[in-house]
């Protein structure tokens, strides 16, 4: 049954263009920031950020996947279909996993997809850096969706549980900011925080499952 709710999500997703505007918003804005940058002061301005750029770039894709944790559960409320959700015959926990399943790959993809354009676009970032630009991106992702859905069912309606849930950028881009060094001088830190990053969202998620099975 999880499968069948992942499955109906996802239909509902791909019929709402609305959803994949803000996946568009980071790339663009990066990528207009970096040419100003290069244009003003030349190219060496860059030199040695390219890394931090990449993590940059995945980590901001996390927070705009809020729009569509936001209509997970606040979206039913809004339309009244959230008590008929609770009186179907799949189990609560069943519907949680599967909203939660069928929202999470999409700031993912749209993550590894920028940062591996970005890769491309600039060769001089090494292997290991990109693996842990990735790394970030990932748990940036699994962190911010577990959260995201949670304030969902708290909020009553899509646009308070996205407002409330866009706050999450603050704490991600000073962690960036004051930690990309140590972060990208190697692959243990990223695969700690990546191990760190999957059990809190487990742990967010099975406490968000519980309270819907309440609500």
């Amino acid at each position: 049954m999880v499968l069948h709710v992942l499955k109906h999500e996802l239909r509902l997703v791909f019929r709402e263009p609305r959803f994949w505007i803000p996946f568009i918003i980071p790339p663009v804005i990066l990528a207009a920031s970096q040419a100003i940058a290069v244009g003003r002061y030349g190219g060496a301005i860059m030199e040695g950020m390219e890394s931090y750029m990449m993590l940059m770039l995945g980590c901001l894709m996390a927070p705009m996947g809020a729009p569509l944790a936001a209509d997970s559960f606040a979206g039913e409320r809004e339309r009244n279909s959230l008590e008929l959700l609770q009186l179907s015959p799949v189990k609560p926990a069943q519907l949680f996993w599967g909203k939660l399943l069928a929202v999470l790959p999409f700031p993912v993809v749209f993550a590894l997809l920028a940062q591996g354009i970005y890769w491309a676009v600039h060769p001089s970032i090494t292997g290991a850096s990109a693996a842990a630009a990735i790394l970030g991106a990932v748990s940036a992702c699994l962190l911010v969706n577990a959260f995201s859905l949670r304030l969902s069912l708290r909020a009553k309606t899509v646009r308070a549980a996205t407002q409330s849930s866009l706050f999450l950028i603050i704490p991600l881009l000073l962690a960036v900011q004051f930690c990309y060094e140590a972060f990208l001088s190697g692959l243990a830190i990223p695969a700690i925080v990546f191990a760190i990053s999957l059990l809190i969202c487990f742990a967010v998620s099975a406490c968000g499952s519980r309270r819907f099975a309440r609500l």
